[in-house]
């Protein structure tokens, strides 16, 4: 039976319930600081100054990159994160560190994200991450401007003043940091031990 098909290979309703709202409310902690700098302007303000899709969006993004991490993951037959509480604090801080630093200083553009860049790679080398964490920051740092540019085109929210397309340049680097807070977050609610899962996929 494949990992896909396995109910015992996938989060809880509860666990689910826990990482799509906290996911959620943990990103849009970082949108929040780009509207109170002027960099972005979203369509409506009816969710305590934000729009109302913004966590749903935010938190459905969460579970996805949870279980994209875990097949890339068990795709490389990596071990799974220890349950680390100060590891896992210290990266959501970080990732909020990098996200909200782009409000006050958008107007810096590809050197603000020449920066964030280097402090990703810096985070990289301190602590030794594996293939499966590098690989979805750097697929996260594309797709993910590319699907806000496809939100922004549906009139849902715009930049001002973007110097990257309908984005900011900045924006990709801010994405390779919130690709390193995954793997600390699957320690805590990964569904089943690694013995389990690859002595499920050995023939």
């Amino acid at each position: 039976m494949s990992e896909g098909a396995d109910p015992r290979t996938r989060l809880s309703m509860a666990q689910a319930m826990v990482l799509f709202i906290g996911g959620g409310l943990l990103i849009s902690l970082g949108d929040r600081a780009h509207i109170e700098c002027g960099v972005l302007v979203q369509n409506n303000t009816a969710f305590f100054g934000q729009a109302w899709w913004v966590v749903p969006m935010f938190g459905s993004v969460s579970l996805a990159l949870f279980y994209s991490y875990r097949a890339l993951r068990m795709r490389f037959g990596e071990p799974a994160t220890i349950r680390d509480p100060k590891r896992a604090v210290l990266n959501a801080v970080l990732f909020l560190m990098a996200y909200s630093s782009t409000g006050p200083l958008a107007e810096f553009g590809f050197s603000l994200a020449m920066l964030l860049s280097g402090l990703w790679v810096v985070r990289l080398a301190l602590h030794r991450e594996n293939r499966a964490t590098i690989l979805l920051c750097l697929l996260l740092a594309v797709l993910g401007p590319i699907g806000e540019g496809v939100v922004a085109s549906l009139g849902m929210f715009h930049y001002t003043n973007p110097d990257f397309g309908s984005v900011h340049s900045w924006l990709p680097a801010v994405y390779l940091h919130g690709g390193l807070v995954v793997h600390t977050v699957e320690g805590f609610l990964s569904p089943v031990s690694d013995a389990a899962v690859l002595g499920r996929e050995r023939p």
